[in-house]
């Protein structure tokens, strides 16, 4: 038996050794293609299941509409949803009319660290280690958290700043990475002084570095119809980490003020570049895949009427994978010896 083999037979440490079959890499839609992608690289795919992932935008970008996405399409695939509230905003009719079963979710509203951080390791106590990637973790918000020295110096009336408050956050972020929970953290931005990068993703370093994918909201633009009516804000986005899709990868997504987020804007400069939509004329689009396709305005465009044949009957979708999913052979080493370079210099 060789020495491998003998230490993973150790009843305490086999607990902890991974497997691969263990981990399939499978993901919770978004309900928006563009944030699928930003995710995971993948039009079908969105929020790695059994990681801690990230959205992190200013005020009015639509993150906790698309926290409240993620928990409706987590339950549509069986898992089990834990909503911690932490800015106390649960609202119950704008869950029902997301598509939330609110019977089969657990709301908790708390915003201390320390009796949160308590909560959830009480949860993880009552699954078993195997079962808990079954569990989403939606985290609304990260900045909504407080410590309790926070709470004391302001009940007696104390006006200092609370120094330990990124300590804290950094210690809850490192246990949400061992627990093995599938976590949906919403979290706020500031203003950086860095020009290139000018907005800084806030709650301390710790969950920026447990988080497997973060995608950051950076601007929006207001969408207006033709008769000069505003209907929606147009949301830029980025991969800001991604061990899935490539770093740096920028799309846009669309909230709509009568219906919540698109979920095919922002694919079409894609579409476009490939070949799977046709521009014959200003305004006007068409697919080259059905035959005799009509002519589409734009404001059509965005149904699954426009893009279900394409997404199903070309290879469009392996074309976006190729464009954004990163690669592990990307980053592979060229193997050497010393013995190579000496004979080389030779």
């Amino acid at each position: 038996m060789g020495i491998l083999d003998k230490i993973s037979k150790n009843k305490k440490i086999a607990e902890y050794i991974f497997k691969e079959e263990a981990t399939p890499k499978d993901f919770i839609n978004t309900g928006c293609l563009t944030l699928n992608v930003l995710f995971s690289g993948k039009l079908d795919g969105g929020i790695p299941i059994g990681k801690v992932n990230q959205i992190a935008a200013p005020s009015s970008l639509g993150k906790s509409f698309i926290g409240m996405k993620v928990a409706k399409n987590a339950q549509k695939k069986g898992l089990e949803v834990i909503y911690l509230d932490s800015e106390f905003a649960y609202d119950p009719a704008f869950a029902e009319n997301v598509g939330i079963d609110e019977k089969n979710m657990l709301v908790i509203q708390d915003n201390q660290i320390e009796s949160l951080q308590q909560t959830v390791m009480q949860i993880a106590s009552e699954v078993e280690k195997e079962e808990r990637s079954k569990i989403l973790l939606v985290i609304d918000s990260w900045g909504g958290l407080v410590t309790s020295k926070t709470v004391d110096d302001a009940t007696s009336g104390k006006d200092v700043s609370d120094m330990t408050i990124s300590k804290k956050k950094n210690s809850f972020a490192r246990l949400l990475t061992g627990l093995g929970f599938t976590v949906f953290v919403i979290n706020q931005v500031y203003d950086s002084m860095n020009q290139y990068d000018p907005l800084a993703i806030g709650g301390g370093r710790g969950i920026y570095f447990a988080s497997s994918s973060i995608v950051l909201g950076s601007s929006k633009a207001k969408n207006k119809e033709s008769s000069g009516d505003i209907t929606g804000a147009i949301v830029t986005a980025s991969t800001k980490k991604s061990r899935f899709a490539k770093e740096n990868s920028k799309l846009k997504y669309l909230i709509n003020y009568d219906g919540g987020i698109s979920p095919f804007y922002g694919m079409l400069e894609d579409a476009l570049e490939g070949g799977y939509v046709e521009k014959p004329s200003m305004g006007w689009y068409s697919r080259p895949s059905v035959e005799n396709d009509k002519k589409w305005r734009e404001k059509d465009i965005y149904t699954k009427e426009f893009w279900g044949p394409i997404i199903s009957n070309t290879d469009f979708k392996w074309y976006v994978e190729k464009k954004y999913t990163f690669e592990h052979s990307e980053i592979a080493d060229e193997d050497f010896s010393w013995d190579d370079i000496e004979q080389a210099d030779a």
